[in-house]
C-alpha cells in the first residue's frame, strides 16, 4: 500500500462480521481478482475460528499478501499475514510498529489530528457517506476526505456508504483506495457487486489517461 502517481485506486473489501465464516470461505477466492484486499474483521470470532478460516482461504489458493487481519496481532502472526488493521479497540499502532517492525499496519482514523500522530502505513478514513451502520452519526463527506488526502502524504482508503455511482466522486477526492463492506456482504450476488465497483475504478483510470 504505497501512494504513488500511477498507482491504481485499490479495492478493499471487509468482511461484515454478519456472513458465515462458511460463506467468507466460499466467497473469498471467487472476489479474489477483482480486489486488492480482504479484510477479515470478525470481532465475535474466537482465534481459534479466525485462525482456521484463514487457512482454509489460503488452501482454496487465495494470496496471503492480500489478506488483512482486523485488530487480531496474534492470528496474524499466526496465520504468517503481514498487513493488519488496527482501530480503537486494538493496540496501539506505535506499540505494534515497534514491536513487529515487519508488519505493514493500517489505522482506522476520523480526522487530520489522528491522520498526524500515528506511524501507520495507511489510513483508514470514515464515514464518507451516511451508511445504516453510522446511523445517527454525520458523516464526513467528500470535502474533508479531500482535505485529508491534500495534507498527508500516507495512502488513504476511503469507507463508509461508498456505492458503485460515487466512487467516482471519492477517488476525485484524493483516496487512494475505497473499502467496502456492507455494500458486498449485503448484495444478493457479491460477486457480481464486486464486479461492478471494480468496474468503475478501471473507468476512473481510463478517464485519467
Amino acid at each position: 500500500m504505497m501512494k504513488e502517481l500511477d498507482k491504481k485506486i485499490e479495492l478493499h473489501i471487509i468482511t461484515d462480521g454478519e456472513r458465515s465464516l462458511e460463506e467468507v470461505i466460499h466467497f473469498a477466492p471467487k472476489l479474489e481478482p477483482y480486489l486488492s484486499y480482504l479484510h477479515i474483521r470478525e470481532p465475535n470470532r474466537t482465534a481459534s475460528e479466525l485462525y482456521d478460516c484463514i487457512q482454509n482461504i489460503q488452501q482454496q489458493g487465495f494470496p496471503l499478501e492480500k489478506l488483512v487481519v482486523n485488530d487480531r496481532i496474534d492470528v496474524a502472526l499466526a496465520t504468517g499475514i503481514s498487513h493488519v488493521q488496527l482501530g480503537y479497540r486494538s493496540i496501539p499502532v506505535a506499540i505494534i510498529s515497534d514491536k513487529f517492525p515487519a508488519l505493514h499496519i493500517g489505522a482506522s482514523i476520523h480526522s487530520l489530528e489522528e491522520a498526524s500522530d500515528t506511524k501507520a502505513d495507511w489510513l483508514l478514513y470514515g464515514h464518507i457517506f451516511d451508511t445504516t451502520s453510522k446511523k445517527g452519526k454525520p458523516c464526513r463527506g467528500t470535502k474533508l476526505l479531500q482535505q485529508l488526502t491534500k495534507k498527508v502524504l500516507k495512502p488513504v482508503i476511503a469507507i463508509g456508504g461508498i456505492t458503485p455511482q460515487n466512487t467516482k466522486e471519492v477517488c476525485a477526492a484524493g483516496a487512494s483506495g475505497i473499502a467496502i463492506m456492507s455494500g458486498i456482504w449485503q448484495a444478493i450476488d457479491p460477486v457480481e457487486k464486486v464486479k461492478e465497483y471494480a468496474y468503475k475504478l478501471e473507468e476512473w483510470e481510463d478517464e485519467k489517461l
